[in-house]
């Protein structure tokens, strides 16, 4: 297939295009303006010597041990972000606002494997213990003034990676306001803490720096319509998994 040539099929056809076919790149697309961005505001906080990489595969996530990390294919084109919004209902990181807190979230697990933060008994008496195992589910406490708001679901309160994931995400933001916005809550120590913590390392050249890429697009030789069996089936198990507990509140 022609490079691109994949932009002008009906819907039927481009799922049977391999992701690896795609030839997609960040450089020219809104991701590249919103990367830069958040370029920008870790130099207004002096960690410009901190400069994940990035790299497109099926989500968004950041491997264990990595100083990168991988974004969703499909918002690397208007295309597919149609294609996304039709086979699953919605689209992850769409909307800058929603990217933005993305990209911030996934940096800070960058930022933490690149300076080994997770490491430090402060850091462990702040969000607990990093080597906590993730559960398949978790129940968040609905309007928890322990926890800060960044992503939906009450994300922070899944594991102690994510709640310094979140908290960073919530005190890189310029416009978050955090010492009002979480004025009187519990969640303004561990705030707090990360400021004080982002000081100490200002100005510092990361510790680790790793280049490996998971799982990324030109390794990924399945098809659109077979990522999307999957995906589709990964929201099932969560959806049962939701229907079966109540929420606390």
């Amino acid at each position: 297939m022609a490079r691109r040539g994949w932009v002008a099929l009906e819907d039927e056809a481009l799922l049977d295009v391999r992701l690896c076919d795609l030839g997609l790149r960040i450089a020219g697309t809104q991701l590249a303006a919103r990367l830069a961005r958040v370029e920008r505001e870790l130099a207004a906080v002096d960690l410009a010597r901190f400069r994940p990489y990035v790299w497109l595969s099926t989500g968004w996530f950041t491997p264990h041990g990595m100083t990168g990390f991988a974004i969703p294919f499909f918002l690397a084109h208007p295309r597919l972000v149609r294609l996304e919004r039709r086979m699953m209902g919605e689209v992850e990181g769409d909307t800058e606002r929603a990217c933005m807190r993305l990209l911030r979230h996934e940096l800070a697990h960058a930022l933490d494997h690149a300076h080994r933060l997770h490491r430090r008994r402060s850091w462990r008496e702040h969000f607990g213990r990093f080597s906590q195992p993730y559960r398949a589910s978790y129940r968040p406490v609905l309007g928890s003034r322990r926890f800060v708001a960044n992503l939906p679901h009450g994300y922070a309160q899944s594991h102690p990676g994510e709640d310094w994931a979140e908290t960073f995400a919530v005190w890189l933001d310029p416009g978050s306001r955090w010492r009002s916005r979480y004025a009187g809550w519990p969640a303004l120590r561990k705030l707090r803490y990360v400021d004080g913590l982002m000081r100490e390392i200002a100005g510092r050249p990361p510790a680790v720096r790793t280049r490996e890429r998971s799982d990324a697009l030109p390794e990924l030789r399945f098809t659109l319509r077979e990522y999307y069996r999957r995906k589709r089936a990964r929201q099932q198990r969560v959806l049962r998994g939701r229907r079966s507990r109540d929420y606390l509140r």
